[in-house]
Formats: structure tokens, C-alpha cells, sequence
């Protein structure tokens, strides 16, 4: 690997025209812009300039080397700036509203990356299942599961999932494995809500087969953490988002009840009004998550 600073010293002597212009521009006496060049070429065991008493000019294995070294220049360049770019000059305050039940399991560890990325940068964040105003609740970005209903807003896919039927083995094997939907009648059943009257109604598809099928839960409650932990304990059958459920498959903790029914395909999207008047945080926090979030639900 050659000297990077001689390699530095020879591209601006080769953009200025001359030693003493490149010694001016480097603020760099005229005998070390030399002595780098001619350590260069020795270490090179090339000529890369011709010299006389008023001019120079490159050789030709000269000129291929700056046209590269150049473009190498640039990017070490490009890359410096951009680190700090992020260190130093990403600061202020943004605002995000979160739903309940993905502000722990996806976001916490997205807001930590960007933390560590723009540390200057403060994130404050509200949990809530109702629909926000951007404008009234003064939010830059929110982020919602399912159909959004407001036009005027610009919607961004983030991530696409599916809820799951699960169960525990250790539940499975003094209950027993269902092998058809009728099966579930005989079964306990723990639910997202708070319907205990009446019960959820779930819409299951197969192919071309659509099935629905009225619950009435042992156990209901409006958190989905509370639901899957009821599920680990052994307490029934529940259905949970896919992407609470990796590391709980990985590990054998839950096991998927009836596969081949599915529930429809859910959205994760981020609202904002539009990119023009996206802050520049917002902006940067909506490009960390695209990054980061596939990875992070598989790994759930």
C-alpha cells in the first residue's frame, strides 16, 4: 500500500499544473511536495511526471494513475463528509407516534441504531392507538398498521406481515393438535381486545377458501404482549402478529396452529406530508427504519 498523503500530494500537483501552485494549495513547503511525488514514483518504481525548469506534464502511466487515484480521492472524501454529516451537524428534536403494540418489540431497537448513528439527535415518541394529527399534535412522522384513510397524507410501506395462529407445545400436548378448523371448537383460546361478552370474530383464508369463525376467549386483553406471554404459559390458542414470533419459534416456545389458514396480509406504514416538507431528522429516521426494519422483525 502506498503513502495515501503522497498519493494526495500528486493528484494536486497534477490539478494545479505545477509544484509550487500544489505546495501553495496544501499549505505545504515546495521541497516536501517534491520529495512526496519522487517517493512516489520510487516506491512505484514508475514516472509519473516529467519535469523541466518552467512546466511539467504527466506520463502516460501518469495520467491513468491520477484519473483513478482522483476518483479514489473523491470517495475517501465523499465518505468523510458524510461521517460527519451524521456526527456533528444531525441535531434537534423529532416527534413520532408509535402504535401500542410495536412501539417495544420493532422501534425501541430502530431508535437506539439511530441514536448511535446521530447521537446529537433527540426522539421523543407517543404511543397511541388513536388516529393522530400531524399538524395538531405536532408529529413528524407516524407510524400505523392497516388501511390509511386520510388522502392527504403521503404513505410509506415499511414492512408486510401476517398474524399467526399459535400455541405452545406443552398446551398442544395435553390438548391436543388441531388438524381442521372444526377441531377448535374443542379448544381454549386467548384473544387481542376487550369483547369478553361476545368474542372476536376471526376470518381465516386457504387458497380460494374463505372461513369465519366466532371465538369465545377463556382469556381477552388489549395488549399483544400480554397475549403472547398468556400463550408461553400454556393458557390456549391465540393469534399474534408474525413478527412477535420469531425468536418464540426459533426457540420452540410456540408452534404455528393450523398453517396452512392465514389471516389477510397487514401494512406497517409511516405517514408524513410529503418529502418537500419532511424535516431533514424525519427524513434520516424514516431511511434508518427502512434499513433496519425487516431485519429486526425477523429476528422477533
Amino acid at each position: 500500500m502506498h503513502d495515501l498523503n503522497a498519493v494526495a500530494v500528486f493528484v494536486q500537483v497534477a490539478q494545479s499544473g505545477s509544484f509550487s501552485a500544489a505546495a501553495k494549495e496544501l499549505s505545504m513547503p515546495l521541497s516536501t511536495v517534491s520529495r512526496k511525488v519522487s517517493d512516489l514514483e520510487n516506491s512505484m518504481k514508475v514516472k509519473l511526471i516529467e519535469r523541466s525548469t518552467r512546466s511539467l506534464r504527466l506520463t502516460d502511466i501518469g495520467a491513468i494513475y491520477y484519473e483513478h487515484c482522483k476518483r479514489g480521492l473523491e470517495e475517501f472524501q465523499a465518505a468523510d463528509l458524510a461521517v460527519e454529516d451524521r456526527q456533528n451537524e444531525v441535531t434537534g428534536l423529532l416527534r413520532i407516534s408509535l402504535p401500542p403494540n410495536l412501539a417495544e418489540t420493532l422501534f425501541a431497537p430502530i431508535i437506539g441504531e439511530f441514536h448511535r448513528q446521530y447521537p446529537k439527535a433527540r426522539v421523543a415518541v407517543l404511543v397511541a392507538e388513536r388516529i393522530v394529527d400531524l399538524v395538531e399534535d405536532g408529529i413528524d412522522l407516524s407510524f400505523r398498521v392497516g388501511i390509511m384513510r386520510d388522502t392527504s397524507l403521503v404513505a410509506r410501506r415499511l414492512l408486510t406481515y401476517r398474524h399467526v395462529l399459535v400455541a405452545s407445545p406443552e398446551y398442544l400436548s395435553t390438548q391436543g393438535t388441531p388438524s381442521t378448523l372444526a377441531d377448535l371448537s374443542d379448544h381454549r383460546f386467548v384473544t387481542f381486545g376487550f369483547t369478553p361478552a361476545s368474542g372476536p370474530r376471526w376470518t381465516l383464508y386457504r387458497g380460494n377458501r374463505t372461513e369465519e369463525i366466532d371465538i369465545k376467549p377463556a382469556l381477552c386483553v388489549n395488549d399483544y404482549a400480554a397475549v403472547k406471554r398468556a400463550a408461553l404459559l400454556g393458557q390456549g390458542i391465540t393469534e399474534l402478529p408474525s413478527i412477535f414470533c420469531g425468536q418464540a419459534f426459533r426457540d420452540h416456545a410456540l408452534v404455528p396452529v393450523l398453517p396452512e389458514w392465514q389471516f389477510q396480509e397487514i401494512s406497517l406504514q409511516a405517514l408524513h406530508s410529503g418529502r418537500r416538507n419532511m424535516s431533514r431528522l424525519a427524513q434520516l429516521f424514516l431511511d434508518c427504519c427502512s434499513e433496519h426494519i425487516e431485519a429486526l422483525a425477523a429476528d422477533t
